[in-house]
C-alpha cells in the first residue's frame, strides 16, 4: 500500500513537472517574440525617419504625425518587454496573466494607431507586416491559457448573460474581440453543427464577468436556421418524428424510403424540442 502511495506521488509530480516546464516555455516564448519585435519597431522607427528627413529636406506634418505613432508603437513595444522580464512565469497566476494579456492589448492599439496613420499619410512600411506576423504569435501562446478573463482564450467560445442572450466571441485581429448575439436557439445550434462541434453547444459555453464582456464591441447578430434540413428531438425517447424544415414549416416524414430520399440518418440533425416546436405544422412528406 505504501509502494503504491509512492508511485501515485512519484506520477503527480512528474506530470506536475511537465505542466510546470510547459508554462516556463510559453512564458520564454513571449519574451522571445517581445524581444523581437522591441527590435522590429525600433528599426522600422528609425528608417521612417531616415526617409522623411530626406525627402525634399521637409517634414510635413502628416509625416511629423506618423513618425510620433512610430515611436510611441516602439516604446510601447520596450515596455512590453520590460513587463515580460519583471513578471517572468507570470502565467503561474492568473491576475498576472490577466494583466499581462491587458497590457498586450494596449499594444495592439498602439500597433493599430501607427497603421491607421499610415495608411492616412500612404506609406505603409513593409515592417508593419512582419510586426503583426510577430502580434499574431504572441496571442496564440495567450489563447493557450484557459481563463474566463483573457479574451484570447474566449476566441469562438459562447458567453450567456443575465438575460439569457448567448454571444459568440469572435477574434477581429490581434488584441481585437467582439461579440455576436445568437438571434434564438435554433441559430445557436445550427451554428454550432456549422463548425463541427457536435450536438451540445453549450460544451463551449463559459462564464465571464460584465466587465469583460463590456471589453468586447457588440456588433451584428448570427442568424442561422435548419430551412431546408432534416431535424429530429435530442433525447432518447422512442419513435422520435423526423421533420423536414420546408419554408417555414416542419414537414414529417412518414417513411424509411422518404428519408433515404433526403439524405438518410446521416443528414438528420438532433436539436432541443423547443426549437422544432417553434415551427408551425406543415404538409407530410409521403412516398
Amino acid at each position: 500500500m505504501r509502494n503504491r502511495m509512492i508511485n501515485v506521488m512519484l506520477i503527480l509530480s512528474f506530470f506536475c513537472s511537465l505542466a510546470s516546464t510547459a508554462n516556463a516555455d510559453r512564458d520564454r516564448n513571449i519574451y522571445e517574440l517581445a524581444k523581437e519585435l522591441v527590435e522590429l519597431s525600433t528599426h522600422m522607427a528609425q528608417v521612417s525617419y531616415d526617409h522623411y528627413k530626406g525627402w525634399g529636406g521637409e517634414i510635413s506634418d502628416q509625416e511629423q504625425a506618423i513618425l510620433f505613432k512610430a515611436e510611441s508603437f516602439a516604446a510601447s513595444c520596450r515596455l512590453f518587454l520590460r513587463l515580460t522580464e519583471e513578471r517572468f512565469n507570470y502565467f503561474k497566476t492568473g491576475y498576472l496573466r490577466t494583466n499581462l494579456y491587458n497590457a498586450f492589448v494596449n499594444l495592439t492599439r498602439a500597433y493599430s494607431d501607427l497603421g491607421k496613420e499610415s495608411r492616412t499619410g500612404r506609406r505603409v512600411p513593409y515592417s508593419l507586416d512582419d510586426c503583426q506576423r510577430l502580434l499574431e504569435r504572441m496571442e496564440y501562446e495567450f489563447s493557450l491559457w484557459p481563463s474566463p478573463d483573457n479574451l484570447a482564450y474566449l476566441h469562438q467560445k459562447y458567453i450567456k448573460t443575465a438575460d439569457d442572450t448567448v454571444y459568440l466571441i469572435e477574434r477581429r485581429g490581434p488584441g481585437k474581440y467582439v461579440r455576436r448575439p445568437f438571434s434564438s436557439l435554433e441559430s445557436l445550434f445550427r451554428f454550432n453543427y456549422d463548425q463541427n462541434r457536435g450536438k451540445d453547444p453549450w460544451q463551449h459555453l463559459v462564464e465571464v464577468s460584465y466587465q469583460t464582456l463590456e471589453r468586447m464591441e457588440e456588433i451584428e447578430m448570427v442568424d442561422l436556421t435548419f430551412e431546408g434540413n432534416l431535424v429530429i428531438e435530442m433525447g432518447d425517447r422512442p419513435n422520435r418524428p423526423v421533420y423536414l424544415i420546408k419554408d417555414g414549416k416542419k414537414c414529417g416524414i412518414t417513411s424509411p424510403r422518404v428519408l433515404q430520399r433526403y439524405g438518410g440518418w446521416s443528414k438528420v440533425y438532433e436539436v432541443p424540442a423547443d426549437v422544432i416546436n417553434a415551427y408551425p405544422d406543415g404538409e407530410a412528406i409521403k412516398d
